[in-house]
């Protein structure tokens, strides 16, 4: 049987954490936009640096 939860409308508390730190920061939807456009390739130069590393452990093995 499933417990039936009273909090579906309420935020998580991470969520509530987060908007607070946005606020503090003053965070606005166009300075975001901004700065995920210039880290856009930043994953994909990580998931480079992970593999080079793993590629050059299993070498060392």
């Amino acid at each position: 049987m499933k417990k039936i939860s009273s909090h579906k409308n309420t935020p998580s508390p991470f969520l509530r954490i987060m908007q607070k730190g946005q606020q503090k920061a003053r965070y606005k939807e166009r300075n975001g936009k901004f700065l995920m456009s210039m880290s856009e390739d930043d994953h994909t130069r990580i998931a480079h640096l992970i593999k080079r590393w793993l590629e050059e452990d299993t070498k060392t093995r």
